[in-house]
């Protein structure tokens, strides 16, 4: 508003040229009215108005209107104030030329004053305006501005600045600059002078000098300043400009990409670290590697190991085909449909004929292999990637294991084919040694003529029992070569536990006496199941056996219950015990917990219970401690389970 109220200043010199010389011929009627009445009685010389008349229209209207008067002042006192007499005419024309002159000399002074003070009420009026404008511009820029007179007191403070440094505007006017704009270094917490960066010379305000301001209400704020000299067209200092701007969200992202480029760069160091250690893995890799890029499979990376397993088979810059000469064809076909399809092939005992060493001569070696799509980072496939292992040793070892297996396999056959042949050898002259030993001890009085036991009926004993001894073994031998073969056939019948189990004690009671063995046998009603009699008489003998053997002067309970479908038989003697490392081992051919130098056998008992029971259907188990004794449960189903074996079945092949 100011501004444009400078602009438009009203003043005669820029009034219209009409109201001008109108104001001029006013000005000239009123000299002429005026020298018209005084003229009868005081009759005055009319240059005295009418040069007044001339002064003021040119002093108000400029040259024209001066000139204007100026000729209608002439043309007055020609016409009607020329005094009368001889010399009139003379005198009148020396008075009209000195008018004329000074008239005009007059015009030219006054419209150069006036023009002059025009000149500087517009000046005046356009720096109040500027000032004005310049003002309002200060008040409403983003930038904080203070301004300092010569001596460093504010001058002004604009509304930004002050809510910067916490100053209100009327308290901020007249107080030291520096206790207005307190600003520290931000790296050394020094106190800065807000003047510091000003210069005398001209130039732009730039901002660029960064430092904290501490406000008056406690806080601190990232700042970027300058300051500038102020000077009049002399170059007198008339003070100074102090421009500052808030650059917390700069000084954010400063900070944030300070973070970001160490987070980069630190990920740039991990990445690298990362590529080293892919690199050194790669290279030193347990397995050959190598990298084909492309359907023509261009070798375009092999590590050491891939260069050593295949000599210098594999060239970079090469395709497969052409660096490998012989390669089956099959291979190279499952090389286009990886890359095609992306799917892994995957390889084992691979055979592979090339001339690995060099020396002119194919050979065979054998490789496991590995081979996937190599995808870029969009999931495109670039290339293959093999993965190599030669198994050249580990399939001639295999080989030869297997070689051995099979003349193992086949001596053990031998092994059982004699077992069986000399079993069945022995069991028939053992049979008949049986007989002839059992009719001769019937055949021999129990007394002698004295009174005494028969010596002859006591060796013929003695005899039998070895013989009966040699018999189960033989037994033994037999039923492991028939498991072997599986052709020891099951005969299921309807069975009484409880009374088959008496039977056994009843004919094991001499053996146990001889032991020094005493046979407990707990009660129990009648348990009927479908079993294989003879079967199951042996493994409770082989039971009972052994309980007299490993529990020597010590007694032997036995007892058989029935919970639900199951038959429970316990055999618990109170000898020896057997070691918790041992007890799932003696179920095994051959195995024994003790000493053969101290307990006889082969190992087979227990291991032909096992396998009877589970044929059965049943399972067998032990628990037992070193020197408390040893408890074996036999439980078996009562009758054969659905996916059991049929009366006339065979034990499995072992």
């Amino acid at each position: 508003m100011a501004f444009l109220s400078a602009n438009s200043y009203s003043h005669p010199y820029r009034a219209s040229p009409w109201a001008r010389y109108g104001l001029a011929l006013l000005a000239s009627g009123l000299a002429f009215a005026l020298q018209w009445l005084l003229w009868p009685w005081w009759a005055p010389s009319p240059v005295f108005f009418f040069l007044a008349a001339v002064i003021f229209s040119a002093s108000q209207g400029g040259h024209g209107p001066g000139a204007l008067s100026t000729v209608l002042s002439l043309l007055a006192i020609r016409f009607f104030f020329r005094e009368a007499g001889p010399s009139s005419d003379a005198h009148h024309s020396i008075s009209s030329a000195l008018f004329t002159g000074v008239a005009a000399l007059m015009t030219l002074i006054c419209a150069r004053v006036r023009l002059s003070l025009h000149e500087a009420q517009v000046a005046r009026a356009s720096a109040q305006a500027n000032g004005h404008v310049l003002a309002i511009t200060l008040r409403s820029i983003g930038d904080a501005v203070v301004t300092t007179d010569p001596n460093g007191l504010v001058r002004f403070i604009n509304p930004v600045a002050s809510y910067l440094c916490g100053w209100r505007e009327l308290d901020a006017i007249g107080q030291p600059l520096e206790r207005v704009l307190r600003l520290v270094d931000p790296s050394s917490r020094e106190p800065l002078a807000p003047t510091s960066v000003a210069r005398d010379e001209a130039r732009p305000v730039q901002l660029g000098h960064q430092a904290l301001l501490l406000s008056r209400r406690g806080g601190e704020l990232p700042i970027e300043h300058t300051a500038a000299p102020i000077s009049d067209s002399q170059g007198h200092r008339l003070g100074t400009v102090i421009v500052f701007r808030d650059i917390s969200a700069r000084f954010r992202e400063d900070r944030e990409r300070a973070q970001l480029l160490a987070r980069e760069h630190d990920a740039h160091l991990e990445a690298e670290v990362q590529r080293e250690r892919l690199e050194t893995l790669f290279m030193q890799a347990p397995v050959a590697i190598c990298l084909t890029r492309g359907p023509d499979h261009v070798v375009e990376l092999v590590n050491p190991l891939g260069q050593t397993l295949v000599g210098e088979l594999l060239s970079l810059g090469r395709t497969v085909r052409e660096t490998v000469s012989g390669l089956d064809p099959h291979l190279v076909q499952l090389l286009d449909e990886v890359f095609r399809k992306g799917t892994p092939f995957v390889g084992h005992e691979v055979p592979l004929r090339a001339d690995f060493s060099g020396s002119g001569r194919d050979e065979v070696k054998y490789f496991d292999l590995t081979w996937q799509p190599w995808r870029g980072v969009d999931g495109e496939i670039l290339g293959t990637m093999g993965l190599c292992a030669e198994v050249t040793e580990q399939v001639l070892a295999r080989r030869e294991v297997e070689a051995l297996a099979s003349d193992l396999q086949q001596a053990l056959q031998t092994r059982d084919d004699f077992l069986s042949v000399a079993s069945h050898e022995l069991k028939t002259p053992l049979t008949s040694l049986q007989l002839q030993l059992q009719m001769l001890r019937r055949s021999l009085p129990e007394l002698d003529d004295n009174g005494l036991p028969h010596p002859s009926r006591k060796r013929v004993e003695a005899s039998l029992r070895p013989a009966e001894r040699l018999h189960q073994l033989v037994n033994n031998l037999l039923d492991v070569s028939r498991i072997r073969a599986g052709r020891l056939a099951l005969e299921h019948e309807t069975v009484d536990f409880a009374s088959l189990l008496q039977d056994v004690v009843s004919r094991a009671e001499a053996d146990a006496a001889g032991a020094g063995c005493k046979l407990i046998l707990y009660p129990s009603p009648p348990i009927i199941g479908r079993w294989d009699r003879l079967r199951l008489e042996q493994v409770v003998t082989n039971l009972l056996s052994n309980a007299i053997k490993y529990g020597a002067h010590q007694p032997v309970e036995m007892a058989v219950i029935q919970e639900g479908s199951f038959a429970h038989l316990t055999v618990r003697d109170h000898g020896i015990g057997i070691p918790p490392e041992s007890q799932a081992r003696i179920f095994q051919r051959f195995e024994r917990a003790v000493s053969e130098r101290h307990y006889g056998g082969f190992g087979l008992g227990l291991w032909i219970c096992k396998q009877i029971v589970d044929s059965l259907g049943g399972d067998i188990r032990v628990e037992s401690l070193p020197g408390q004794g040893a408890t074996f449960t036999v439980s078996l189903p009562l009758e054969l389970p659905p996916n059991g074996k049929s009366s006339s079945g065979s034990f499995p092949s072992v």
